[in-house]
């Protein structure tokens, strides 16, 4: 028996009616479109995986990579070294894809889709309805599926092989990306930079006037002093209360042990840093009381076998976060060292302690600060090496009074140089918000002492 016709269910027949009444056939540009907008997803999900495994790998883990010597591994703790322009470039890299995700998808629905008005009984449906449905609604739920959200989950537990593969790539795109990742980095910063010490200044004052408005008692001015020194605490830097380099006290570690405690004597500290060729080498910190039991020794005794191992400390490092470190390493003296790893200075637990107690005397030191004599109640004859944070206290100002000037400088002189813009001469006045500076004595191209006018 021959086979008869076939027969096509009628609804079928309706619907490829329907179907092809706003769906068109394919072209070859179209379907090309659609395998380019497919690669583009994929590196929208590569871009997502990445800034997840990237951004998860702990410091523990750094520290491995750094000890590593593969290759990839230095590859990647370069890139984890500038996690700013990484994550400019992972950034930037994603949106560029999505936005070809969104170019392609909105030309393959528009050339492969003709959708019509649609007519109900009380209400037309227009064709911009559909088109915005598939457009947004279907391709960002695709987008945000495939290329967000499981690659995430999947780079949180695969992170140092993700990273580690695309190491190689993001190298490229640093680069490729610079001008523009220097430009959103650098402005970043800034704004960043403005709405914390904004912020901070407001929080800061509001309490420093509580303080006031509570402690009324003109006999309590030391306790409103220790009460704002302890505001201020975890805002101020190593670098604002260390002493500076040039102010240091250090033995060559090449001295013999007679010259050794010659020094000693003169300087009078109870530790001291030794250093090799200049002070940017410092070999460790000899403790005085280690030399005690030697002090009889002829001048051939060894004393570099005493130098104890020193504590760095970057100069931006806050002086709370210090004190917990002294009181760890169960240390009192660290160097202070710039981003260079040169020595700028040296900090210790005393210095910390000031900043809420007010200054510390013992029967060593002198009655008065050497950096500042008062003349009368509105002049001061001040050396230039004096912190300005020390400036700020002995003058009862308000230690970010010379914020909008003052830059990197960290005392007297450098703020005045950042004012003047040059190197002044001696006898030339510096104003600024009513005080007046009058340079006494320049030596080296270094300002030694200032005059200081304070108006009423």
């Amino acid at each position: 028996m021959d086979p008869g016709p076939l027969v096509v269910p009628f609804h079928f027949s309706c619907l490829t009616v329907f179907l092809s009444s706003f769906v068109n056939v394919p072209s070859l540009t179209v379907i090309i479109s659609g395998l380019i907008g497919f690669v583009l997803v994929f590196c929208s999900a590569l871009m997502a995986a990445s800034e997840i495994a990237f951004f998860s790998i702990s410091h523990a883990e750094r520290d491995e990579l750094r000890e590593s010597e593969e290759v990839v591994d230095k590859r990647l703790v370069k890139l984890l070294d500038r996690p700013r322009y990484l994550l400019s470039t992972i950034l930037i890299g994603n949106n560029v894809v999505n936005i070809g995700v969104i170019i392609i998808s909105y030309f393959i629905i528009t050339h492969l889709f003709n959708f019509q008005d649609v007519s109900l009984k009380y209400f037309t449906i227009p064709a911009a309805t559909f088109d915005f449905t598939i457009n947004v609604l279907v391709v960002t739920f695709f987008l945000v599926l495939f290329g967000e959200a499981i690659p995430k989950v999947y780079a949180s537990h695969n992170k140092m092989k993700i990273a580690k593969a695309v190491s190689g790539l993001f190298v490229v795109l640093n680069r490729i990306f610079y001008p523009l990742n220097y430009i959103l980095v650098g402005s970043t910063s800034m704004i960043e930079k403005r709405i914390k010490r904004h912020n901070a200044e407001m929080d800061i004052e509001e309490i420093n006037k509580a303080i006031e408005i509570t402690v009324e008692n003109k006999e309590s001015g030391n306790d409103v002093k220790m009460l704002k020194g302890i505001v201020h605490f975890g805002n101020l830097t190593v670098k604002q209360i260390m002493r500076q380099r040039m102010e240091v006290a250090a033995a060559d570690i090449t001295w013999g042990f007679e010259e050794l405690l010659k020094y000693v004597r003169e300087v009078g500290y109870s530790r001291i840093p030794v250093y090799s060729e200049n002070i940017d080498q410092i070999q460790g910190i000899l403790y005085i009381k280690d030399l005690l039991e030697h002090i009889n020794q002829d001048g051939n005794f060894g004393w570099q076998k005493l130098i104890r191992e020193p504590l760095h400390a970057p100069e931006t490092k806050k002086i709370d976060d210090m004190l917990r470190e002294f009181q760890e390493s169960r240390m009192h003296l660290a160097i202070v060292v710039d981003e260079f790893g040169g020595t700028c200075g040296i900090v210790t637990m005393e210095d910390i302690v000031e900043e809420v107690i007010g200054d510390i005397k013992d029967e060593f030191d002198e009655s008065t600060d050497t950096n500042i004599r008062k003349i009368d109640d509105n002049t001061y004859i001040i050396e230039g090496v004096m912190p300005l944070n020390d400036f700020s206290k002995a003058l009862n100002v308000d230690p970010d009074y010379f914020d909008e000037v003052r830059e990197d400088a960290e005392t007297l002189a450098g703020l005045l140089l950042e004012i003047k813009g040059r190197i002044p001469k001696a006898g030339e006045e510096i104003n600024y918000e009513g005080f007046t500076f009058r340079i006494l004595s320049i030596k080296n191209n270094r300002i030694e002492k200032v005059k200081l006018e304070v108006e009423n």
